[in-house]
């Protein structure tokens, strides 16, 4: 590659078309002309010897070579970033975005409470947060996100990532108010005959609360739980939960809130059933360890879930 063909200007272009797979969305997203990136990803094209997107019958999608550039091209830029500013990080005067990944339930009950600090102290900054379920740390590895927000453990494989307590969370049934169980103390043998709701973000459809009625030897591979409703994501929970008899095992806090100003009711797991509570975790690799900025992200959720 010839380095004097690369400036800044193509590198923040490429970082959000591997980002969007999208020309529109990345001519949007910069707040430029579609043809100016069309004419820069052919230029790019001719840099880095390779097509980097490529159609499909689903939309673009990133060459192999270009899954490569990913996962080092944010960190190029948020160090190209700092040397420019340096280590002087001003709440007041910031302009920079600040990361997030984690799913529905974490985001729901921890994020508001810092977005609000953000907005307070550092109005000019910007927060993006992602909950599309994938790989929990695969944003913090690739250089996508600053921060995620699990309960998972990393991987051996998955490393150089630090991590802060933030809170334990334990979990709550979600049905309607309408459900025979709602006005009663729910016992293991009403859940045995219950039809439950899995949400499987990986594509596991291992119910959440299976296990421990396995330990109770209530059910085996001949007896199993019904499950008649299977989701992907947490979003849509709430009304399947409200219009039929489907029950939900889910977090407490978010089970908390999807029951606000509903015909839903939070009911509590009977104690034979109950999980250990989760620990959730504030993590960050280590290319943002001393970033200032993410220094000071830090403090809020200490400040906030001490």
């Amino acid at each position: 590659m010839n380095l004097s063909q690369v400036d800044l200007n193509l590198l923040v272009i490429l970082k959000h078309l591997l980002e969007e797979k999208h020309v529109s969305n990345t001519a949007l997203a910069l707040d430029i002309s579609q043809p100016t990136v069309s004419r820069t990803l052919q230029k790019l094209r001719g840099v880095f010897k390779d097509d980097l997107l490529v159609r499909t019958a689903y939309g673009y999608e990133l060459t192999p070579k270009a899954e490569s550039i990913k996962q080092d091209l944010n960190s190029v830029l948020a160090s190209l970033e700092k040397l420019v500013h340096g280590d002087n990080f001003d709440p007041l005067e910031s302009q920079s975005t600040v990361r997030f990944f984690g799913l529905v339930p974490q985001i729901t009950h921890l994020m508001p409470q810092i977005v609000a600090k953000i907005r307070q102290d550092a109005p000019g900054m910007i927060v993006d947060i992602d909950s599309i379920p994938k790989r929990p740390f695969e944003a913090l590895l690739s250089g996508e996100a600053h921060f995620v927000l699990s309960t998972h453990e990393p991987l051996s494989s998955e490393q150089n990532l630090y991590r802060m307590f933030v809170v334990s969370r334990d979990y709550r049934l979600l049905m309607s108010k309408d459900h025979p169980l709602a006005d009663k103390e729910i016992t293991v043998n009403d859940l045995l005959v219950s039809p439950f709701g899995q949400i499987s973000l990986q594509g596991d459809k291992k119910l959440s609360i299976e296990g421990r009625f396995k330990k109770l030897g209530l059910i085996d591979k001949n007896q199993t739980l019904s499950v008649p409703i299977q989701l992907s994501n947490f979003n849509v929970a709430p009304a399947i939960a409200e219009t039929t008899n489907v029950i939900f095992h889910l977090p407490t806090p978010f089970a908390e809130q999807a029951a606000e100003h509903r015909n839903l009711v939070c009911k509590r797991v009977p104690e034979a059933l109950r999980h250990p509570s989760e620990d959730v975790y504030l993590y960050w690799h280590k290319r943002f360890h001393n970033d200032p900025m993410c220094q000071w992200i830090r403090s809020l959720f200490k400040e906030t879930y001490s």
